[in-house]
């Protein structure tokens, strides 16, 4: 998820450039594993697929299939999975025998938590014996609900074991196998299905569970222990509060707390691991997060889920994530990547809707919450959730996260004023700034140097390397302020040298380094590198501009004019424009001023 925490589209166009490499890196993590690139699915690929027509839903085309898969494909490209549903519905009723239109049908109305439609889809799809593996999984997940584990087992050996759904199967046979009493039978089948699909974890994690579940609670402990061995990274959440769960029902009520601890260091802050922290010091019980074999399905697809969504396959994220839902509707750690997703599909709506759903009590609800205060930021209401986070910052005030996500946002809308107290509140109740406050150290130097306040910026950028000496955001911007200053060229020089060589193919840190050599006057490199970077981020006004300039120092003025020529098609900043159409009709001053 976002989180507020992803400078490239919240920065002001001047700091673009330096923000762009920036990804958000204080995410709560869901993911058990990492996945391969899977094949296209239903919501990757479809009838509407290429179509360059734009229409907009209230258009006047008549009734015609053409017609509403039209409109349903805008529905569908501004995040609106209900209405694209319908939509392609009703084309569906002009031909009802085309499977592949029934196909994505069914995707919709599972993404769209449409179940009563798409199980009456699914048995339609399964009756014509097509390759529908959603359908199989859905009918597999609503057997399970009603304990038809015959039917269970029948609709999900219909699933192409080489398909996206194959690669889960495995663990929900499993968790079928468990729910019939046959635990051993069970496990066998996740030792048995240890292919290379990037999922090993997750089938050692569901081991772990099923192992706890039928009371061998020292297998347990020894299977899910294996996963946190020698970790210097935080570990998914739910590995975390089993472990720690099975730790204290064996009466390792200190082991259990030092894991908690630990892994509440290696993330900075977690509302969850210390909700659970308090509820250990207080005697209270650390629920394990699966307690029955429906339970255990749902968290295998939401591990693939979670998956799909760090792959950036939001869309197939989004069905795996409803078929879930179908299990576990309440589930808040479902609710919160559903949310995610809804935010990285722009609609804030479907967003805001999700995570509502999450309960006060839920070991996510404060997470649900700052992902809510940006939503409602996408949908045009700031002020409601500025007050959201503050009333968040007042109720913790321990905690910093919802003081940085009311910074970011003010940071977004360039009042940086605003956003700077924010993090310099934060900065304050953080006291002696550790390892992982790398972070709120950049983004407050970011609006210190966006406020004219240069000196504490530079303060800022410095004791952020301090704590994190190869960090290439922060080497970026801090190397890239001083190129463009002309000041400690040779050091600034070094530092983006180093940037490049920890993010090789970011075009915009490659592009620092060309800048600065171009500020030294080593026309030659700064060529060879500004080329590196336009491969790498083609339309960028600022890098094409970089890169004219450096043509023109070395005597290529006609591609020089070309550059900025094609800068100016790429929407620079305002401000550049006039200096931009001066080089195009004058070039550049012979006694290299340009270079600062």
């Amino acid at each position: 998820m976002r989180m507020s925490t992803d400078l490239t589209g919240m920065a002001a166009p001047a700091t673009r450039r330096r923000l762009r490499p920036f990804l958000a890196s204080l995410l709560a993590g869901l993911m058990l594993v990492g996945c391969g690139a899977p094949q296209a699915g239903p919501l990757a690929a479809g009838p509407w697929q290429g179509s360059s027509m734009v229409v907009r839903p209230d258009a006047n085309l008549g009734d015609s299939m053409a017609a509403q898969l039209l409109v349903g494909r805008y529905a569908l490209d501004h995040g609106e999975v209900t209405i694209a549903a319908e939509q392609f519905g009703r084309a569906l009723e002009a031909d009802p025998g085309n499977l592949d239109l029934r196909l994505q049908l069914l995707a919709l109305q599972i993404a769209s938590g449409g179940f009563e439609e798409a199980l009456a889809n699914a048995r339609l799809l399964a009756e014509g014996e097509v390759e529908a593996d959603e359908a199989y999984v859905l009918l597999t997940l609503d057997a399970a609900r009603r304990n038809a584990f015959d039917e269970a087992f029948a609709q999900l050996g219909r699933v192409r074991s080489r398909s996206l759904a194959g690669v889960i199967a495995p663990v929900l046979e499993a968790w079928l196998r468990f729910a019939t009493g046959a635990a051993d039978q069970a496990l066998t089948r996740l030792e048995e299905a240890d292919r290379q699909d990037g999922f090993r974890r997750l089938r050692v994690f569901h081991r772990g569970l099923m192992q706890a579940m039928a009371g061998r609670g020292e297998e347990a402990r020894t299977t899910i222990g294996e996963l946190l061995a020698q970790e210097e990274e935080p570990a998914p959440l739910r590995v975390v509060l089993s472990l720690a769960a099975l730790e204290q029902a064996a009466g390792n009520e200190a082991a259990a707390g030092v894991l908690l601890e630990r892994q509440r260091d290696l993330t900075g802050d977690s509302f969850a691991l210390e909700q659970a922290r308090a509820g250990l010091e207080a005697g209270a019980p650390i629920p394990l997060p699966v307690t029955t074999p429906q339970e255990g399905m749902a968290d295998a697809l939401l591990g693939l889920a979670a998956a799909l969504y760090d792959q950036r396959i939001g869309g197939q994220g989004l069905i795996y994530a409803r078929l879930a839902t179908f299990l576990t509707p309440d589930a808040g750690d479902l609710q919160v990547l559903l949310g995610r997703i809804a935010l990285t599909q722009a609609s804030p709506e479907r967003a805001v809707e999700a995570l509502e759903r999450v309960a006060d009590t839920s070991p996510f609800s404060w997470q649900a919450r700052l992902l809510r205060a940006e939503a409602l930021r996408e949908l045009g209401r700031k002020e409601e959730a500025a007050r959201l986070l503050q009333r968040m910052s007042k109720e913790q005030p321990e905690r910093v996260d919802a003081l940085v996500a009311l910074g970011d946002m003010n940071r977004a809308d360039e009042q940086y004023a605003e956003a700077e107290k924010a993090y310099a509140e934060a900065l304050a109740r953080r006291g002696a700034p550790q390892r992982l406050d790398w972070r709120i150290l950049y983004v407050h130097g970011i609006t210190l140097e966006r406020s004219g306040r240069w000196d504490e910026a530079e303060k800022a950028f410095l004791t952020a390397l301090e704590l994190q000496p190869d960090q290439p955001l922060v080497l970026n911007y801090l190397g890239y302020s001083w190129v463009d200053q002309g000041r400690h060229l040779d050091r600034a020089k070094e530092m983006l040298h180093l940037a490049v060589d920890l993010r090789p193919q970011d075009g915009y840190i490659v592009d620092s380094l060309g800048w600065a050599y171009f500020r030294l006057g080593e026309y030659e490199l700064a060529v060879e590198h500004l080329e590196r970077a336009v491969e790498l981020q083609p339309g960028d006004p600022v890098i094409n501009d970089h890169l004219g300039d450096a043509y023109w120092r070395v005597g290529r003025t006609r591609e020089a004019r070309f550059q900025w020529q094609r800068a100016l098609t790429l929407e620079p900043e305002q401000g550049e424009i006039a200096a931009i159409e001066q080089k195009l009709r004058d070039g550049l001053s012979k006694d290299g001023a340009d270079r600062g």
